[in-house]
């Protein structure tokens, strides 16, 4: 008798531990279902960057006619919103070749748009100097293209409003190996020539290294060979692309 009573009494036990496992197992999965998947947060992209270097030049030449007698320190930035830009580029002149100016600051705005192949350049850049009497501002078109690898054509026009002068220039890149790249470019301002040829070699991103030799008017103190040396990096580079 007392064999019966624990035999039931066992059987009763494990059929209540079976609906309770059975109770549980039935929340937990019913918990599962009803979770919440996580969300996941999209890392921000950035449209805007701000690119900025410094480049030392034995010569400053503009359009073929020297704006400096010895060497020029030239740093310049660039802030850029999708394809518009606020640009400053800066340079010390040589007052004696530019009416007792002795620095030159460039501002410039614009829009650079891409369709297929070619990339175009709109804006206008202010050409701003210690003696404001010979402050001037041009507007500008540019596009390039590459036809072919390693090649880069490019042509570009730009008009002075105040002085009714134009400067049209093509040019041309060819990009070598191990960061070496030969390029040259012919311009006209009112059919005043000028022209320039030379070489570069960038053994980092960061860095670029010229020869170039300056072509141009009679009395413009051109024809003459120049070095320099480029430094240039943005925010976004230096932040391993995340900033």
């Amino acid at each position: 008798m007392h064999s019966a009573t624990f035999l039931k009494t066992l059987a009763a036990g494990a059929i209540l531990a079976s609906g309770l496992a059975g109770a549980v197992g039935s929340a937990f999965a019913a918990d599962v279902v009803k979770r919440p998947a996580p969300v996941v947060v999209a890392a921000p992209t950035h449209t805007w960057d701000l690119l900025f270097g410094v480049t030392a030049t034995s010569q400053y030449f503009s359009r073929g006619i020297a704006q400096s007698t010895g060497a020029a320190i030239q740093p310049w930035a660039e802030l850029d919103v999708n394809s518009f830009y606020l640009g400053y580029w800066g340079s010390n002149v040589s007052p004696s070749l530019l009416s007792g100016a002795h620095f030159e600051n460039d501002l410039s705005v614009g829009w650079r748009p891409t369709h297929g192949p070619l990339t175009f350049d709109f804006g206008y850049v202010r050409y701003v100097y210690d003696v404001s009497s010979i402050d001037y501002g041009e507007v500008y078109g540019k596009v390039s293209v590459n036809p072919v690898q390693p090649l880069t054509l490019g042509a570009s026009i730009f008009y002075n409003p105040d002085a009714s002068t134009t400067y049209i220039e093509g040019n041309a890149k060819v990009a070598l190996h191990s960061g070496f790249s030969v390029s040259g470019a012919i311009g006209s301002q009112d059919g005043t020539m000028s022209w320039n040829a030379g070489a570069s070699w960038q053994p980092h991103d960061w860095l670029t290294l010229d020869g170039r030799y300056y072509g141009g008017p009679s009395g413009g103190g051109a024809n003459k060979f120049v070095v320099s040396v480029a430094f240039a990096t943005s925010l976004k580079k230096l932040g391993g692309g995340k900033y």
